[in-house]
């Protein structure tokens, strides 16, 4: 370039005007990020509710203009800069929306959402300082608070990702249960169909969380074992207590199996004597064992009733006792409290074994009270080996799973009071775990006779003007009135049991058949599993006319729509939300979804009326067979991907109504006559 044409360009360069500076890159994404008019995190007055909200951060525009404001402020562009973009963005639902997806009495959530709120305040502080001192260090605060919430995130994604493969871990444990039913029933087509589905369901939680996973499923799976013949056999070892002679020695619990008539009858008397020694004001004989027969893992703890009122009585007073305790032997004063505590225990521990028994003549040689109140008198009392005493007699005594807390007792050795305090709540539990395993035993014997059992007993409250069978001849009635082309007495209580379940409201026991008051709790169970099918399968159905679903993302749908429904705090946004992440881009129709979710969920709904009218169907077919339907009846509903939940609720009634048929045939039978006529 020559000297002359130098010059006369920076000539030209005096001469021209000041041009308009050309705005950075930077300025034109913060403008674009601007115009989204996104809710200010400072601001509450703009913040939007949870569905709006959604709708607005799932834009596509938002999420490109984000993710490019995102790479700016961490000098970083990915493949996952649009995950990023994600993540940032709800934050802003969680800050203005946390209750819908966050509980903020867990601490870690809580954790969370301060980061999220941090997080935003610090990102709001480096857009706002855009072309002013200060800006660099505004962004570098706004990058460290983003490294903390998105370590955070990433956290409490990962336990959502767990809850899922929690989820598809039951999911196959359910049918591996429901699979070995079948294969033991001698349908082992069905057992090979449901060993496809097994395998699909184990190949995707492989996918999801790899080896973990998998061995979490085996962990599982081995614990599912106890409820089969030869796992329970080994569960029942752990709480069955230790002692020796036990079954020797123990002439209540042993009987011998009758087939006549005049021994059956002596057993039923028999059956009452033993039934007796566990009746409480909780249950009667003939509740006893109603659970029993129909509930192999009956025990006594899960049904005790929960008073507060009770409870409270009972720990003041408990309190006040040791308290007292602890300042007479403070005063030296210990002949006025341990002799009669001690005395307690003793008997307690009597209570446990056969008075036949080694062990037992044992404990009433070693605890000689009278001994123990010359020691006290003349100060040679040892409390300490007492203690020790007590401690290996209950060790040799209790089940293996009280062992920690005879450890826990045997570590407290500066503290003999809360060590007694602690032997009298083992004492609590081993004397359960004792009646449970002599119930357990006892349901042998009761099985034979336990229709013979239960209808005599029923027939003798009938007699005493106990109970009526007002309800009992209403509910048949209006069934025989309902199904007036019924094929029989087995099609027409099949369609009033269904009838129960089918109603929209809870039934109490004042509202049920007299007949059935003893199963109010399986029937309220029953009635939400009904309802739960029902909405899944009406919710797949809804998903289905929003898109194309394939069958594996229905039954992973399926599985996600349970977990939900068992979670008390689910509301219309969380089913709604599946239901978009199953169908896709439905950014333009959010809102129908929510309102046809809503409007599926109502009793009234004509998709729900569908629905529920081929659950009650399948069911009704199961009980009139006593067997689940097959495969093709239930894909012919409409049903096959709630298949599995619906054969292991269809199962669970056949075991009741099997039962219950049996033993109120006579009243049932007459008043269908009746009904007919």
């Amino acid at each position: 370039m020559s000297d002359t044409t130098t010059a006369n360009i920076q000539e030209s360069v005096k001469k021209s005007p000041d041009k308009k500076k050309k705005p950075s890159s930077w300025s034109i994404i913060l403008k674009h990020f601007r115009e989204l008019e996104l809710p200010l995190p400072s601001a509450p007055e703009t913040w939007l509710e949870f569905s709006a909200l959604g709708e607005l951060l799932y834009e596509p525009k938002v999420i490109v203009v984000t993710t490019k404001i995102l790479n700016t402020a961490l000098k970083q562009k990915d493949d996952n800069s649009r995950h990023r973009a994600r993540v940032f963005l709800t934050s802003y639902v969680m800050l203005m929306c946390p209750n819908e997806i966050l509980s903020l009495e867990n601490e870690d959530e809580k954790k969370l959402y301060d980061s999220a709120q941090r997080m935003l305040s610090l990102f709001e502080t480096w857009l706002s300082a855009h072309g002013h001192p200060g800006a660099t260090a505004a962004r570098l605060g706004f990058v460290e608070a983003w490294n903390e919430y998105m370590t955070l995130f990433e956290s409490w994604k990962s336990k959502d990702r767990n809850q899922f493969a929690d989820n598809l871990i039951a999911y196959y444990v359910q049918l591996s249960t429901l699979r070995q039913n079948m294969i033991a029933d001698n349908d082992p087509s069905v057992g090979d169909e449901l060993q496809q589905q097994l395998d699909r369901v184990k190949l995707r939680l492989e996918q999801l969380g790899g080896s973990i996973a998998l061995e979490n499923l085996q962990r599982a799976l081995e614990r599912s074992a106890a409820s089969t013949s030869t796992g329970r056999r080994r569960q029942q070892e752990k709480v069955k207590p230790r002692v020796p002679d036990l079954e020797e020695g123990d002439e209540r619990i042993k009987e011998q199996d009758g087939t006549h008539k005049g021994q059956n009858e002596i057993k039923k008397d028999q059956m009452n004597q033993l039934l007796n020694q566990y009746s409480s004001s909780f249950f009667t004989n003939l509740q006893l064992a109603h659970e029993l027969i129909l509930d192999p893992q009956f025990s006594l703890e899960n049904h005790v009733a929960e008073n507060l009122l009770e409870r409270q009585v009972k720990e003041v007073a408990e309190k006040a006792l040791f308290d007292q305790i602890v300042e007479e032997i403070e005063r030296g004063e210990m002949a006025a409290c341990v002799p009669g505590l001690i005395h307690d225990i003793k008997q307690r521990l009597l209570s446990l074994i056969s008075p036949k028994s080694h062990l037992y003549q044992r404990i009433e040689h070693d605890i000689d009270l009278d001994l123990i109140k010359q020691e006290i008198k003349q100060n040679a009392f040892d409390m300490n080996q007492m203690i020790r005493y007590l401690t290996d007699i209950m060790a040799t005594l209790c089940a293996p799973v009280r062992d920690s807390e005879i450890q826990a007792i045997r570590q407290r050795v500066d503290q003999p009071v809360e060590q007694l305090k602690s032997i009298f709540h083992l004492l609590d539990n081993m004397s359960l775990d004792m009646a449970n395993f002599r119930l357990r035993t006892l349901r042998r014997s009761l099985m034979p006779i336990a229709v013979d059992y239960e209808r005599e007993k029923f027939a003798e409250m009938l007699s005493s003007g106990m109970i009526q069978l007002v309800r009992t001849e209403r509910w048949l009635t209006e069934s025989c009135e309902r199904c007036q082309n019924a094929a029989g007495h087995d099609a027409l209580f099949a369609e009033a049991f269904v009838s129960l379940l089918e109603h929209p409201k809870v039934l109490t026991a004042d509202q049920l058949p007299e007949t059935l008051v003893l199963d109010a709790k399986r029937i309220t169970s029953f009635q939400n599993e009904f309802q739960a099918n029902t909405i899944v399968a009406a919710l797949l159905m809804l998903a289905r006319n929003f898109g194309t679903i394939s069958a594996q993302k229905q039954s992973e749908l399926a599985i996600k729509l349970f977990a939900i429904l068992e979670d008390k705090s689910t509301s219309i946004d969380h089913l709604t939300v599946e239901i978009e992440r199953a169908v896709g881009d439905v950014t333009d129709r959010r809102e129908m979804i929510r309102n046809m979710v809503d409007k599926t969920l109502s009793h009234t709904d004509t998709v729900y009326s569908l629905l529920s009218l081929r659950v009650a169907s399948v069911i009704k077919s199961a009980i009139q067979n006593k067997q689940c339907v097959n495969d093709r009846v239930i894909t012919s509903n409409g049903l096959e991907h709630i298949k599995n939940n619906l054969q292991l609720l269809s199962q669970r009634i056949i075991t009741l109504t099997q039962f219950h048929r049996q033993v109120y045939a006579p009243w049932y039978d007459e008043m269908i006559s009746v009904a007919l006529k």
